[in-house]
Formats: structure tokens, C-alpha cells, sequence
């Protein structure tokens, strides 16, 4: 400031006044000149009692008042756009916490842009509790307490699914694998259904000799053309064999097979059977995975 053309404290203060303009600016500069003038008034009598005398009095005076109006305004901002985000109650809790006494706004306002920043449902719960709550405090005790019931619900779900999960096979597709399995066995399906021990070499040799099925241990055609398995039209008629292989099959000699043998495979290919006409009743992205596991099933059978 140029004190050579403003010399005195009252020319000081009348520039520092004359730059603020607008509502709240223009209105604070002319109460503070209508105080400058009605102390003028009074300076012969009380001089001693003027409120304030230089720039410095009259700059911090401005600090102190646009300090409050300033932060006035910043709370009320905070509490009108306010919004719980995601499962943060705390958060939002503290908003109000904070700045709903520096807001000025009452009771019944504060509650009203409580309501409005919570999630539909919760609020929802809340209405629905009785007896009514008195007041803007005990309608956020039940907000949080309601929100912390349905996080500890959610959690105990989680739990389940997760335990359920883990039961079965581990990779990184075993949800998709266990939904698959579960389609495949169905309502009724064994259970408890273990794959057969993969052939020997010297088995699949010997049978391979006799021209024998690897599936129901008979002659006369090959695993792939097995009665007892389901085969599509398609499949069937695609395929042929040198008829060398049939004459080959019906003029040699089976190997001995068991009682036992011969029942576990008649179990293990309705098993399978079954199997291939869930696969059938699927759809989409469960059936690829069905289809998946099925190969998987077959090419341990040596199918």
C-alpha cells in the first residue's frame, strides 16, 4: 500500500473496504462503515470504546468473519451432497458427525439428507422398525445397527459357499467343474462312483491280440463301436475298420474275464451312459464344461 497517498488509518481502511463487492462481500464493507461512522460519533465521549482503529484491526476482524462464513458454507455442502458408498456406514456416519452442529441445520433437516444419502434398502429396513425413532441420533443407531446384522449375514453366506467350494477339486475352474459334475450325476446318479484301474500294458496287449473290446471285454467289434456305450449316428457311420480286424476278432480267442470284472464294467458303462445323455440335456457354457469332464472320464477307461 501506497502510505505517501494513504497516510492515515481511515484512508487505509476506506480502500481496503471499497474492494469487496458482491452479496455477502458488499454487506460485511458497509457494516463495517456504518460502524466506522457511528463511532466517529461517539469519539469525542468514548473514544476508548471503537471496535477497531487500523488496517490491522479491520483485516483480522475480516479473517475471523469470512473464516465462519466460509466454513458455514462447506459443511452445509458436505451435508446436502453426502452418500453412503459401497458398505462404509463409518464414513458416512462421520460426515454428520462432523459438520451437522457447523451446518446450523436442524434436527429434522439433518435427518431428512441422512435418509436421502443412504442405500434404498437399508433405509427401507430402518422405516420399517418400531416403535418409531425420536429423534435424528436413534434414527442412525438403527441405521447401523441393521447394517452391521446384514454384513454379518452376508459373511456367514460367504462362509458356506466357500466351505462347500473347497470340498471339491481345486484349480482355477473348479466352480464351473463342480457345477458341471453336479449336471452330469443328477438326481438319482451314484455318488459314489470311482473310475475302474487303467489297463495294464500286458492287458491292453493280450486284448488288443484277441481283438476284444476294452470296454465290456468282448469279441466282435472295438471299444469305440461298443453296444453298451451310447454313440451318436454320426459317430457310428463315420467310422470304419478293416475287416481284417473283424476276422481277426471272431476266430481268436477271448481272455478269461471274471464275474466280478464283468459286473464292474456293466456298472461302470451305465454309469458313463448316463452321463452322456445328461451332457445331452445341457446347455451353453455348462454343457462345454460337462463335455470337458466326460472326455476326461473316458480317456481314463481307455474309451
Amino acid at each position: 500500500m501506497n502510505k505517501g497517498k494513504y497516510p492515515t488509518e481511515e484512508s487505509q481502511v476506506s480502500l481496503f473496504l471499497s474492494f469487496f463487492t458482491g452479496e455477502k462481500g458488499g454487506d460485511w464493507a458497509t457494516q463495517r462503515l456504518i460502524e466506522r461512522d457511528a463511532e466517529d460519533e461517539n469519539l469525542a465521549s468514548t473514544p476508548g470504546e471503537w471496535r477497531w482503529i487500523t488496517l490491522k484491526q479491520i483485516r483480522d476482524r475480516f479473517k475471523k468473519d469470512f473464516k465462519a462464513l466460509a466454513s458455514e458454507d462447506v459443511a452445509r455442502t458436505k451435508i446436502k451432497f453426502a452418500r453412503m458408498k459401497g458398505t462404509d456406514i463409518s464414513s458416512y456416519n462421520s460426515i454428520f458427525d462432523t459438520y451437522g452442529e457447523e451446518s446450523e441445520f436442524g434436527d429434522a433437516a439433518l435427518l431428512e439428507f441422512y435418509q436421502d444419502g443412504l442405500p434404498p434398502k437399508l433405509r427401507e429396513a430402518v422405516g420399517r422398525t418400531y416403535p418409531k425413532w425420536d429423534d435424528f441420533e436413534e434414527y442412525k443407531e438403527r441405521a447401523v445397527e441393521l447394517h452391521l446384522e446384514w454384513l454379518k449375514e452376508r459373511e456367514r453366506q460367504g462362509c458356506w459357499k466357500t466351505t462347500s467350494t473347497s470340498k471339491s477339486s481345486p484349480g482355477p475352474s473348479q466352480g464351473r467343474t463342480v457345477a458341471s459334475v453336479n449336471a452330469l450325476m443328477g438326481p438319482g446318479a451314484n455318488s459314489s462312483f470311482n473310475l475302474p484301474p487303467k489297463l495294464t500294458p500286458d492287458e491292453r496287449d493280450q486284448l488288443r491280440k484277441a481283438g476284444a473290446c476294452f470296454v465290456c471285454r468282448q469279441t466282435g467289434h472295438m471299444s469305440n463301436e461298443c453296444p453298451t456305450f451310447p454313440r451318436t449316428s454320426s459317430q457310428n457311420t463315420s467310422r470304419t475298420f478293416p475287416s481284417r480286424a473283424i476276422r481277426t476278432a471272431e476266430t481268436a480267442s477271448p481272455p478269461p474275464v471274471t464275474v466280478a470284472q464283468a459286473s464292474s464294467s456293466r456298472n461302470t458303462i451305465k454309469e458313463i451312459s448316463d452321463m452322456v445323455n445328461r451332457v445331452k440335456g445341457l446347455e451353453g457354457e455348462e454343457k462345454e464344461q460337462a463335455t470337458v469332464y466326460l472326455k476326461d472320464v473316458m480317456s481314463k477307461l481307455d474309451f
